[in-house]
């Protein structure tokens, strides 16, 4: 379960603190265990210009069972709100809370997963060890990731450390480590940037099987018409517009202004935009991705 409440984060804000270095310390422990065995002010009261200095301008998102999509263009937010779930960034307002817990005290649960590449790079070693280490510190078992590895075609990653992976095989390498050992949470940035369309049905077979709670964020909205049932959210300026259901993909429109029966207004920097169900001035469907839907409207 996450719940978030009135985030805000900041251009530039730093790291929770003890979150990426609780990481590293984990996986050092593990690694050496695998050798020895071989101000608060309301949205509502500031300026456009103000809201414009965070990246994450008061989002408020709930998860409790299920999976969920969250589409906006690049630079809205979507990666960041990521990392501060995971503790990667701070905030200046807000809460979160994983599985009922705040993250102030929690600062990684090992049932969260991400392919956020950062978490992997941390581990200065060959895949194939951070695998070992990783199913470790989740009590997981390593044998289903390094054969889905092989079946993905990226046995030639094994050898190599992380920074030395092109970046799709990097993609593809996190997107399996977010999956596997059993996390109930698992975060996807972006999962299928520079991936070759056979390995994205694969994984997409993957996710639709998959038991956990999952939070995929893109700007492709190709990838929502495949992912039927799921929950559908859009993030513009910062700020996320919400819920509608995948399946309604091929109703919902955008429609500059306030239209009387929208479905929800979004108050963006380049005006109001009603989403409206079967009518509007343009169809979300027929756009490739968020960026090119909001250069037609």
């Amino acid at each position: 379960m996450l719940e978030v409440k009135g985030l805000y984060v900041g251009y530039g804000s730093g790291s929770q603190g003890l979150a990426p270095f609780r990481l590293v310390q984990r996986v050092a422990q593990a690694r050496s265990r695998l050798e020895s065995n071989g101000q608060q002010q309301s949205e509502y009261d500031m300026t456009p210009r103000q809201r414009r200095s965070f990246v994450l301008n008061g989002v408020d998102f709930e998860l409790s069972g299920g999976k969920a999509i969250i589409v906006g263009p690049n630079g809205s937010g979507k990666s960041t709100l990521f990392k501060a779930v995971l503790g990667l960034v701070s905030a200046e307002d807000g809460t979160i809370r994983i599985f009922g817990e705040d993250l102030k005290d929690e600062r990684h649960d090992t049932r969260v997963s991400s392919n956020l590449i950062e978490l992997y790079k941390l581990a200065l070693i060959p895949c194939k060890d951070i695998v070992k280490v990783f199913a470790e510190m989740k009590g997981g078992d390593p044998r289903w990731t390094l054969a889905q590895i092989q079946e993905f075609g990226l046995d030639s990653v094994l050898g190599k450390k992380v920074h030395e992976l092109s970046t799709g095989q990097q993609k593809m390498f996190g997107n399996l480590m977010a999956v596997s050992f059993g996390p109930k949470l698992v975060l996807l940035d972006e999962p299928f940037d520079n991936v070759d369309e056979g390995r994205r049905r694969k994984f997409l077979t993957i996710l639709k099987d998959l038991d956990a709670e999952v939070i995929l964020i893109t700007h492709e909205f190709d990838i929502v018409s495949k992912l039927d049932g799921w929950s559908l959210y859009f993030m513009l300026d910062g700020r996320l517009w919400g819920k509608f259901e995948s399946g309604q993909l091929d109703r919902l429109y955008f429609t500059r202004g306030i239209a009387q029966d929208a479905l929800e207004v979004m108050d963006t920097e380049v005006g109001k935009l009603s989403v409206t169900l079967d009518h509007g001035d343009v169809a979300v469907g027929m756009a490739s991705s968020a960026n090119a839907l909001l250069a037609r409207v």
